[in-house]
């Protein structure tokens, strides 16, 4: 049996996890600033740089599950560099992509690492911590979005201008080295397989049972939510005409940021055994009172904002609840893999699908038809909240070993 390691060595491997997570999401961030660039050096269309921008969300959405099962399987710690790996080619074939059809494989490429990363790195998180402090470092982990998007948004500027698109790309690849030099020596080794077999059936044992869906539904709504207002709140704020481009960025930036500490404050709130219902239920009610005020109300600048920042700030603290009960769910079917990759397949679904749906309902009519959509996914997201309270999984919340 393996000798613990210290607390602070433990934490040490925790944060080079958590720097994973920010590196994958970088790879989000990296494409919205770089599109004007793009469609100069190449001539592309809206039509095709969404596909670009959305293909990297649809792998994700798509495969997060099949990564879980297969994490269950092969090991995390040899997905988690497999991931790092596919990242770091996937950069590489962007950085040299003499057309738009080489750059779309590169983005698939990148989606699959993404998904392997985002899958791999919490259960590894958790397993680094130990059980007494897994809520409060998986509430952590769940900041990497939004760390890695503000980060790249903060770097976008500098890279365009001094290198011009591929910066982005050629950042990608530096980071995925170092990453995979930093894990493969935090994490020596596939790590331990599981004792069971292989099977299809094993790996989606537990997820016949309805807690994990209710949890990957609240998830997937919450970040439909939150996706389809950062996306379009700079063109609702530039429309208003009360405020210049430059300053919006610096607000939409805050914004964003401002999920770090709702996720690192419902970490530590779930490490204090703060009911499911309260950390899921409260979040949810505020996320929707605000997305519906900020469209129907009309607020001036200053209260827009703030309105703004307490839907991201609070709504930060529901994907670090989710992340924190994870473990109990899967503590019974030894499916930890498998559950975390239905939640993050959740996850992206969500974005892919907010943005689009926004600007379908503000076509239909304006922006004050927004106004419903928080309403509705807010008040879904808190009955799945309820509904998985309600699972003997959950009730009440054991420091669960997987």
């Amino acid at each position: 049996m393996p000798q613990p390691t210290p607390t602070g060595a433990r934490w040490s491997q925790a944060s080079v996890l958590l720097l994973c997570g920010v590196f994958a999401a970088t790879q989000i961030g990296k494409l919205p600033p770089a599109i004007p660039a793009l469609r100069e050096a190449f001539g592309a269309s809206l039509v095709v740089m969404g596909w670009i921008a959305s293909i990297f969300n649809l792998v994700a959405a798509c495969a997060g599950l099949m990564a879980g099962m297969v994490a269950d399987w092969m090991g995390r710690r040899l997905l988690l560099k497999l991931g790092l790996v596919a990242l770091g080619c996937g950069a590489l074939l962007g950085a040299l992509a003499p057309g738009l059809p080489l750059l779309f494989v590169s983005r698939v490429l990148e989606g699959l690492g993404f998904v392997c990363v985002v899958v791999a790195a919490p259960v590894l998180v958790r397993e680094a911590v130990g059980a007494q402090q897994q809520r409060l470092a998986l509430g952590i982990w769940s900041a990497y979005t939004a760390a890695g998007m503000t980060l790249m948004m903060l770097a976008s500027p500098w890279t365009l201008q001094a290198i011009g698109w591929r910066g982005g790309w050629w950042f990608g690849v530096a980071g995925a080295v170092l990453l995979l030099l930093w894990v493969t020596r935090a994490f020596p080794g596939r790590g331990e397989r599981p004792a069971r077999g292989p099977g299809a059936a094993g790996l989606l044992r537990g997820l016949h049972v309805g807690t994990p869906w209710w949890l990957a539904a609240c998830f997937g709504l919450y970040t439909l939510q939150w996706m389809a207002l950062m996306v379009w709140m700079p063109t609702y704020l530039l429309e208003q005409g009360a405020l210049g481009l430059m300053t919006i960025g610096a607000l939409v930036g805050l914004m964003i940021f401002v999920n770090v500490p709702g996720n690192i404050l419902g970490g530590w709130l779930s490490q204090r055994h703060v009911s499911l219902p309260m950390l899921l239920v409260g979040p949810a009610v505020v996320m929707g009172l605000t997305g519906w005020a900020v469209f129907s109300l009309h607020p001036a600048p200053v209260p827009l904002v703030l309105l703004c920042v307490l839907f991201s700030f609070f709504g930060g603290i529901l994907p670090a609840s989710i992340y924190a009960a994870v473990p109990a769910v899967a503590a019974r079917h030894d499916n930890l893999g498998s559950v975390n990759g239905l939640v993050v397949q959740a996850s992206n679904t969500g974005t892919l699908v907010g943005p689009p749906l926004a600007a379908a309902l503000v076509s239909a009519g304006d922006w004050t038809t927004l106004s419903p959509l928080f309403v509705v996914a807010a008040a879904a997201s808190a009955a799945c909240a309820l509904a998985a309270w309600r699972s003997a999984d959950l009730r009440p919340q054991p420091a669960a070993t997987v």
